[in-house]
């Protein structure tokens, strides 16, 4: 139907912009960047339906190509029987026990399908995202829309120091302004740039008119453009603001208008061909494969009526599913728990220490076990007290929070001795201001000539020590700026007593701390030091907002320390002990190094204690790099530790490193429940391990919280690796030699072209190999049925991702049950599960029983 009055009409167009725009989601800034599916805006849709709707939008394979799949079939990775669940799970018909008759033979739906899905052609793409009218047609004259659209929304968005007048208004205004001035496009072009509607609407309006598209091809013309640089579309959806005029229809009528006057007046758009279908093909390869006579004619329509309950795409979801059971077969947690022995010496341990989720806690807690009697636990890195933080030295406040959450308080650093901490935040503000002038200087148009000539030859002799010492040159850095006096968070000024005790209980009851508590509970954030790395956020607290978890650690420790909040703890059914102490530290996951940060509060009757978790920590560091060191490129591997060790410290200060550390690579399970059913397991740091114990948690709003918030931002993080794998040139930021910084913003692949999004190869691969396995979010719940059910009931978000398949849900009551595995119809039990992690976890529990008994 077509619009009427001109408010209807841009009405209706920006409607179609706002819904197109959702083929690509919102991309933020390299100093807030955190792991975010680009794709989150399909979840709306089945697995399989997403997958052929990412295909046909953006060109390209959501999973691996089939050849591969079949590649790992025949190598043994994926096993017959995987793919025969496989077909079970996403195509129901497959599930029937009825016999099919195939030119007198015996077989079944299943059968059929399988053979499909190892000898049919291949599934393909075309290489291509939706064509643009000049993409069709002329693609020189594409590439150079692409051009001029990226180096106008640099200027924008980049925030170099010369783009002062571009961001003086508008989007659509500034551009129709000033892109009439530029002398590197013709005559005609700037005239018609200069007579160009005044409203962005009515620009794309004209576009639509000079291509003859009519109102049902509108969408699909502007997500065209849209998806076209789907880096700067997706950085528009993040920094956009609309009342200011940057927004996606600005971004939508700028590359339409290049379009519009920069092809010849007389082109067309060229005819549209249906595609060929390779149903013949398929049915000639399968009867091969059964033995049959595909020329049959009961032949042709058996076969052409089983290969129609599933297509190319489907396919490649059915084999997605089969590789992701013997990944979740791996890192499913045991049928039964390893036991800790307890005896009178040992019913008390010399700390608890709490972790992030993050993966890459699995591997250090594992060693700290072994190296101490030390119990760990899992909590989301924020220890559950959204707050934006000031730093002592002046710099920018930060939301040290989940993004789902708004910080509800400012908290400051402050130091104990205001003296100290003066001078110290004038000495540290005098550096933060010579380093802003330098960069200043960096991106104005021409003091970057008369700055080399002066300065050059320092800075020269400075990149030679920093390239040939990094260590040193760090060493020596730190000794010419003073160290930071001591300092302290305002946690119990900014929050009431309530909010205390209500966050205290929150977080103890979601991690199922409750009693027993050891003398020493550490809080240990982490955060990563790397050098010159513009994805250095990447590498920090998912949880925190991509920063480091150090403030949410000491804010934490402080109101568990604090007497009032223990005091309403205990009427609430939390009794903390007298001599209980709450320790703030931070782990670098870079060096793997813990440290305490706020040191002088521990008392010396605690000195003792925290001396022998400060040994423990120290050998469970150097285990730990060690581990971690044998998948590093060009890491000192079968060296002493001390080399190992000292190799992670250069990772930290080596600018030039292109490989700190592995951070979230390998992802791919998040296990939720009590530290036994994973302890003792080296499961690669590839799970988020998040602590939770039923009794501790009576009305289930500990789960609730852990699956509507902490699993989410886990899925978001998996989504990102996956997609960075598998299209990296699409979803990726390329290799990170080529890459050129936009301000804070993002980074191009060499001086232009569409602003990269996702994660740098190098994050995800070395050489041509991807070192990430490329699969959806398997989810490992321990508690009540009844809850989870309430839950997935409630909450849309969980609803979607468990019911479209985007995670894989499965969960058990009790530690011997088997895993159960969430579907359409419910609960059901999988072949496969349980059966040879309980034979082994029984051996490991008579194992133990025999030491005892010893």
């Amino acid at each position: 139907m077509t619009t009427n009055t001109p408010e209807s009409r841009r009405a209706a167009i920006r409607g179609w912009v706002a819904v197109a725009g959702r083929a690509i989601s919102p991309h933020h800034p390299l100093e807030t960047f955190i792991a975010r599916n680009p794709l989150a805006d399909y979840e709306h849709l089945p697995y399989e339906e997403a997958l052929r709707a990412v295909a046909r939008e953006h060109g390209i394979l959501l999973t691996r190509a089939e050849a591969e799949f079949r590649e790992m079939h025949a190598a043994g990775r994926i096993t017959d029987e995987d793919l025969v669940a496989a077909l079970h799970v996403v195509v129901p018909e497959a599930r029937t026990p009825r016999p099919v008759i195939v030119d007198g033979r015996i077989t079944s739906i299943t059968e059929i399908l399988r053979q499909d899905l190892l000898v049919s052609p291949p599934a393909v793409t075309s290489g291509a995202s939706m064509p643009t009218p000049a993409a069709a047609l002329f693609p020189r004259l594409h590439a150079r829309v692409d051009d001029l659209t990226g180096r106008w929304l640099a200027a924008l968005l980049g925030a170099p120091a010369w783009s002062t007048p571009i961001r003086r208004g508008p989007m659509w205004e500034t551009w129709r302004r000033l892109a009439a001035l530029d002398p590197s496009v013709p005559r005609r072009v700037r005239a018609g740039i200069r007579t160009a509607p005044v409203d962005p609407a009515d620009a794309i309006d004209a576009a639509l008119q000079r291509w003859g598209i009519d109102d049902d091809g509108a969408e699909s013309f502007i997500r065209a453009h849209l998806l076209a640089q789907p880096g700067w579309t997706a950085l528009v959806r993040s920094v956009g603001d609309r009342a200011r005029g940057t927004d996606l229809t600005s971004l939508v009528a700028v590359r339409a208008t290049w379009e519009r006057l920069l092809l010849p007046a007389d082109a067309a758009l060229p005819e549209t061909t249906a595609s060929s279908s390779d149903t013949a093909a398929r049915q000639e390869a399968v009867a091969h494969a059964l033995g049959a006579d595909g020329a049959g004619v009961g032949v042709s329509a058996t076969l052409h009526r089983t290969l129609s309950l599933v297509d190319a795409t489907a396919r490649l979801a059915v084999w997605q599913e089969a590789y992701e059971r013997r990944v979740a077969r791996t890192l499913s947690p045991s049928a039964e728990p390893v036991l800790r022995p307890v005896g009178p010496a040992m019913a008390r341990p010399l700390a608890h220490a709490v972790f992030c989720i993050d993966p890459r806690s699995e591997s250090f807690r594992r060693h700290l076990e072994a190296a101490a009697d030390v119990e760990t636990l899992g909590f989301a890195g924020f220890f559950a007290v959204p707050i934006s933080f000031r730093p002592a030295d002046g710099s920018p406040e930060v939301a040290s929070c989940p993004v789902l959450l708004t910080p509800r308080v400012a908290i400051s650093e402050s130091s104990v001795d205001r003296d100290a901490i003066t001078g110290w935040r004038r000495r540290r503000s005098a550096h933060l201001e010579r380093r802003a002038t330098v960069q200043a200087l960096e991106k104005s148009t021409l003091a970057p000539y008369a700055f080399a000539e002066t300065a050059g030859w320092v800075f020269g002799a400075a990149a030679a020590a920093r390239t040939v010492a990094p260590r040193a040159w760090r060493a020596a850095s730190e000794r010419l700026r003073s160290r930071k006096p001591p300092t302290h968070v305002d946690a119990d000024v900014v929050f009431g007593l309530e909010e205390r005790v209500l966050y205290a209980e929150t977080a103890l009851r979601m991690m199922g701390l409750v009693d027993g508590f050891a003398r020493i509970v550490l809080l240990c954030g982490h955060g990563a030091s790397v050098t010159n790395n513009p994805f250095a956020s990447s590498l920090q607290c998912g949880a925190c907002g991509g920063h480091e978890g150090e403030p949410n650690a000491r804010a934490a420790a402080m109101i568990f320390n604090d007497p009032a909040t223990r005091a309403g703890l205990v009427e609430r059914g939390i009794h903390i002990p007298d001599d209980m102490l709450f320790v703030a530290a931070q782990m670098d996951t870079v060096t793997d190094e813990v440290t305490v940060l706020e040191p002088w509060r521990i008392p010396a009757t605690h000195e003792t204690a925290m001396w022998e978790l400060s040994r423990a920590l120290e050998r469970a560091r150097s285990a730990n790099v060690v581990d971690r060191a044998a998948e590093l490129p060009g890491a000192p591997v079968g060296a002493a530790d001390s080399v190992v060790v000292a190799d992670a410290r250069r990772r930290a200060a080596d600018w030039a490193e292109a490989y700190p550390e592995w951070g979230l690579v390998g992802n791919a399970a998040f296990i939720v429940g009590p530290r036994a059913i994973t302890a003792g397991r080296d499961l690669g740091r590839r799970a988020f391990l998040h602590s939770y114990d039923t009794a501790a948690d009576p009305d289930g709003s500990g789960l609730e919280t852990i699956l509507t918030a902490p699993m989410i931002v886990a899925q978001w993080i998996n989504a990102q690796y996956a997609a960075s794998t598998v299209a990296p040139d699409r979803f990726g930021a390329g290799p990170k030699p080529l890459h050129n910084v936009v301000g804070t913003v993002g980074v191009l692949s060499g001086f232009g072209g569409d602003v990269r999004i996702g994660l740098p190869w190098q994050s995800v691969g070395v050489g041509r190999e991807a070192r990430h396995e490329p699969v959806r979010l398997q989810v490992f719940v321990q508690a009540p049925l009844a809850r989870i059910n309430a839950i997935v009931e409630s909450s849309e978000v969980v609803r979607t991702l468990v019911l479209h398949r985007w995670i894989t849900l499965r969960a058990r009551e009790h530690d011997t049950d088997r895993w159960l595995r969430f579907g359409s119809y419910g609960w059901h039990t999988e072949p496969g599960f349980a059966v040879a992690e309980a034979s082994a976890a029984t051996v490991a529990r008579e194992e133990q029983r025999e030491k005892e008994n010893l």
